[in-house]
């Protein structure tokens, strides 16, 4: 039914803007692009995946492709950079969750459903070799902060009583690497959904370091 002002006079009728935003059309294709890429290096491994590959796999041809990344290592670093912005999302995320623990688990229960989410069957996000040596360091030290960031919540909880007495930094790296060594070997056509894989996750991070409960 058309709608009407305050004054009775027929408001202008409203219309969705995204087929004609050219940013928001550059960006969907250029996720596109990262998606495809993401599956071509699982699939054959970045070495032997070429910007052929990546153009045949988005149906585009490859000048077009050069229009959105100018090499393989930019769609690396692209997927590292998609990647930590979950992971950072998530320390953000967690930070109101309530005890050390929970903050954890709120912190991987984000950072999961974010990667597996976007890049689900993407192995890259464990291969910083073959980034230059700049952006290699630069993905080191970020993934150091949020590290760093998992380990306080781990050494919160042992303030509060929600972790057991443990060594705080080889809990958060233990926890932190079983996390992000999932991309290796999920696949979305396995026998668990995302979604059950990070609930069994969360419980696992949870029956492994959580402080017993009061007898």
């Amino acid at each position: 039914m058309p709608q009407s002002t305050a004054d009775g006079a027929a408001a202008p009728l409203a219309y969705d803007k995204r087929p004609f935003d050219r940013e928001l059309q550059r960006k969907l294709k250029r996720e596109a692009v990262l998606r495809a890429a993401a599956a071509a290096f699982n699939r054959d491994g970045f070495a032997i995946t070429t910007m052929d590959d990546v153009a045949r796999d988005v149906g585009i041809t490859k000048p077009t492709l050069y229009q959105y990344f100018s090499s393989k290592e930019d769609i690396l670093y692209e997927c590292h950079q998609h990647s930590m912005e979950h992971a950072e999302a998530g320390l953000e995320f967690a930070g109101t969750a309530g005890s050390g623990l929970e903050k954890l688990l709120a912190f991987y229960r984000r950072y999961m459903r974010g990667i597996l989410g976007e890049f689900g069957s993407c192995t890259v996000l464990t291969n910083v070799d073959n980034l230059s040596p700049d952006r290699r360091r630069e993905v080191v030290q970020r993934r150091a902060r949020i590290s760093a960031a998992a380990r306080k919540f781990v050494e919160e909880g042992i303030h509060d009583k929600s972790v057991r007495e443990c060594d705080a930094n080889l809990a958060a790296l233990f926890t932190l690497g079983a996390v992000n060594w999932i991309p290796l070997w999920y696949r979305e056509s396995g026998p668990n959904t995302a979604e059950e894989i990070i609930e069994a996750f969360i419980g696992h991070v949870r029956s492994s370091i959580a402080a017993p409960a009061p007898a």
